[in-house]
């Protein structure tokens, strides 16, 4: 649940509304609600795995956290995200990972 509400809300907002809006909103909500939850809970865990994540590296997603998370609610929408890229390097990797499928 708690990486559902992560894909669908957070993505706009930067590493620290991000974790804002989950240590101050969404835990509590689950705690006053008894929604089981582990003692550290981490979208990222459910959304992904190391592997996958050092295959988006490969093709060019730098390694911060934000990018990670990025590349997990890309890949984890039902549909096409906006995408705003001043540096270009959200496009660079999205060109080599699809550069297969003949993007």
């Amino acid at each position: 649940m708690l990486s559902s509400a992560f894909v669908s809300y957070v993505g706009p907002f930067n590493k620290t509304f991000r974790d804002k809006i989950i240590i101050q909103n969404f835990l509590p909500f689950f705690k006053a609600n008894n929604i089981p939850i582990s003692p550290s809970p981490n979208p990222l865990t459910v959304l992904t795995d190391e592997a996958t994540v050092a295959g988006w590296n490969n093709f060019g997603l730098p390694p911060d956290t934000v990018s990670t998370e990025n590349g997990a609610i890309l890949n984890n929408s039902e549909r096409y995200p906006l995408i705003i890229d001043p540096q270009l390097q959200g496009i660079a990797w999205l060109k080599k990972t699809y550069d297969q499928h003949n993007l």
